[in-house]
């Protein structure tokens, strides 16, 4: 009786063990998609042809005196080449500052862009002081498959400084 005992009471804490153990996993996949969703839901959207332009974050390095404009590109059409050129942004008192680099996916100033995916990209601008709390305006040039001198702009972008 105790030897049945023992048995059903092993049983009944590894059931336990086991579950609670994927319920930690589920949290922790849970966190993980939250997080995902936050990082990637845009802030403002602007449309060009069959493409468009979601703006996740205008993030400031107070130390470096760098701006990170970070957005995804979202084609709506067949898988085409992308490129991006200088970019040029504007803050309210009227300042221009040029692109010091361009990142689109894991590549630089170009990339394809696949159907209904969308590829994050970001552009960064140097030399710009902690004291600029908003750009007025970032205006990025483009082309994507044989459509060329394009462009599409971001406006009233608040910047979050760390």
């Amino acid at each position: 009786m105790k030897k049945a005992t023992f048995i059903i009471v092993f049983v009944f804490q590894t059931i336990n063990l086991l579950a609670q153990t994927s319920c930690d996993d589920l949290k922790k996949e849970n966190e993980y998609l939250k997080k995902a969703l936050s990082i990637t839901t845009p802030v403002k959207t602007v449309s060009g042809p069959n493409v468009d332009f979601n703006l996740i974050k205008c993030e400031g390095d107070s130390k470096q005196q760098k701006l990170t404009v970070v957005f995804t590109v979202l084609n709506h059409d067949a898988n085409k080449y992308f490129f991006m050129d200088k970019a040029d942004a504007i803050d309210v008192e009227a300042n221009q500052y040029h692109t010091t680099s361009t990142l689109i996916g894991s590549r630089s100033v170009s990339n394809t862009i696949y159907t209904e995916t969308p590829v994050k990209a970001s552009i960064e601008f140097s030399k710009i002081l902690p004291s600029v709390k908003m750009l007025k305006l970032v205006s990025i040039p483009y082309a994507l498959g044989n459509q060329v001198n394009l462009a599409f702009e971001f406006r009233d972008i608040p910047v979050t400084w760390k």
